[in-house]
């Protein structure tokens, strides 16, 4: 089956949603307490999906097959010290589709992006234990450069740093 990468549209938004919630699932076999996500924080992130679809700084991609959205990469350019870098803040492909060649693409398609735009350098973060995902990273030359470590201080609290 073959796949079409485009620019995601508004309307996209409740398949990108889809695949978050499938992705938060998986991601819970590395942390139960960092991916645990309340309807109010959903709902924070997919306004800020929205905003970055309409956002000239931003761009989400998304893969489709059969007109279904199979996977997205959602991606964006800041400076630093003078410099633009380009972050890419999600790359999700759903479980069903994965080993397709469509993450790679979708990346490739993003930091053709993020070249256009100027960017020195491009970075995502990823989980240490989610070894799948960074095999596609280094498939497509991203190297490992630092270790964000973590500590719990409040075993009570949960927290997700994302917004």
């Amino acid at each position: 089956m073959e796949f079409k990468v485009r620019k995601a549209k508004k309307e996209d938004i409740y398949s990108i949603n889809e695949l978050d919630r499938e992705s938060t699932k998986y991601h819970e076999k590395f942390d139960k307490d960092f991916y645990t996500i309340s309807e109010k924080q959903w709902k924070i992130k997919k306004n800020s999906q929205i905003k970055a679809i309409q956002s000239s700084t931003d761009l989400i991609l998304v893969a489709e097959t059969d007109k279904k959205v199979v996977g997205y990469i959602w991606g964006y350019t800041k400076t630093v010290n003078k410099h633009k870098v380009g972050i890419i803040q999600e790359l999700i492909v759903t479980s069903k589709q994965r080993g397709r060649g469509i993450g790679n693409e979708l990346i490739k398609r993003m930091l053709d992006f993020l070249k256009n735009r100027k960017c020195i350098i491009s970075k995502i973060d990823v989980v240490v234990d989610n070894l799948p995902a960074i095999k596609v990273y280094e498939n497509v030359g991203f190297k490992k450069k630092e270790y964000k470590m973590q500590l719990k201080l409040n075993k009570t609290k949960k927290f997700r740093p994302f917004f």
